[in-house]
């Protein structure tokens, strides 16, 4: 039996229809990279107040500053040589 050309598609070419199928999957079916519902329905409420909150409050830092400059709070150098010591030595 006399194989031809015509009867099998080289493997390259089986290898890009391959890529262009799974391109057009994705394409119409994207990952989703985001949460639909909270995990836990009872913390659902709570989670969502937490994201509408800045990270940082910059007024409250902005008023530890004040209160460090005007000597309003003492740190102990010492002590808090010792602690990050102790932190990053784990």
């Amino acid at each position: 039996m006399k194989i031809t050309q015509g009867q099998f598609q080289p493997l390259q070419a089986t290898g890009v229809q391959a890529t262009k199928e799974s391109a057009q999957s994705d394409a119409v079916n994207p990952l989703r990279t985001e949460n639909i519902a909270a995990i836990d329905p009872v913390l659902g409420d709570a989670q969502t107040q937490l994201k509408s909150l800045p990270d940082v409050d910059m007024a409250k830092v902005a008023e530890i500053k004040q209160a460090l400059s005007e000597g309003k709070i003492g740190i102990n150098l010492d002590e808090l040589t010792l602690s990050m010591q102790h932190y990053f030595s784990r």
